[in-house]
């Protein structure tokens, strides 16, 4: 999935080895998922799918496959892995889910909270809440905000890969950055990427749909958002 994967985590009252143990399966899972769904690596089977190499597809990517035709429908189209030059590439939407499933093996292992940060696209266990910054797009060493996460927060947008966003009705990419704050991670994820490809057209979406906020910066630096989203914290 070609980015850094952390983990904060509050072990309340499980040993150290245990917690160090539920890490590793926490990591082995993320290893796992990518040596799947690796755009990057030849014979992963996301890559073998693209070339038609794939007749049955397993059970984790018929997954990933609803759920990105869910992703397209929630967005009216603004998010569409099959849009995407080379073929069917989910990226936008996997790095959330494959985050959310290692959050799975520390939750269920009994931790008291924890925190999974894959390349910004944040998820955290039920019932904890962190302030999470947003990276300023434009300064290295600044953020443009602060928000309080309690589920996902997903940011995207072309300051930090560059131009690799495509806009599927063949206009401009609307925004350098886009967050989107509540909900499962896989669809935040999705919805980040169409908020920044859509620009207020998905903004007026998501103002529709409950325990969802967000905001946009446009090139010319204009910030954007939901009527709830709330940039900092008390």
């Amino acid at each position: 999935m070609g980015t850094v994967v952390s983990f904060l985590v509050d072990p309340g009252d499980l040993p150290d080895e245990h917690v160090d143990a539920l890490l590793d399966a926490a990591a082995a899972e993320l290893h796992r998922l990518d040596e799947r769904f690796s755009t990057w690596k030849p014979n992963s089977e996301l890559s073998r799918f693209r070339r038609g190499e794939v007749a049955t597809p397993s059970a984790l990517l018929d997954e990933v496959i609803a759920r990105c035709e869910d992703a397209r429908d929630v967005t009216q189209g603004f998010f569409d892995p099959w849009a995407m030059a080379g073929g069917f590439d989910p990226t936008g939407l996997v790095k959330g889910w494959a985050a959310q499933r290692a959050l799975a093996v520390l939750a269920e292992g009994g931790v008291a909270s924890a925190l999974v940060n894959a390349g910004g696209d944040v998820c955290v266990t039920p019932g904890s809440s962190y302030d999470v910054g947003v990276q300023h797009p434009r300064e290295r060493d600044a953020l443009c905000a602060v928000v309080r996460v309690d589920s996902s927060a997903a940011t995207s947008g072309t300051y930090e890969r560059g131009e690799h966003l495509v806009n599927p009705f063949g206009g401009e990419v609307a925004a350098v950055s886009a967050t989107v704050v509540g909900g499962d991670l896989a669809l935040t994820d999705a919805l980040a990427t169409a908020l920044a490809v859509g620009g207020h057209e998905v903004l007026s979406l998501l103002d529709d749909l409950a325990g969802l906020e967000a905001f946009y910066i446009t090139p010319g630096g204009v910030l954007y958002k939901t009527a709830g989203m709330r940039l900092g914290v008390d």
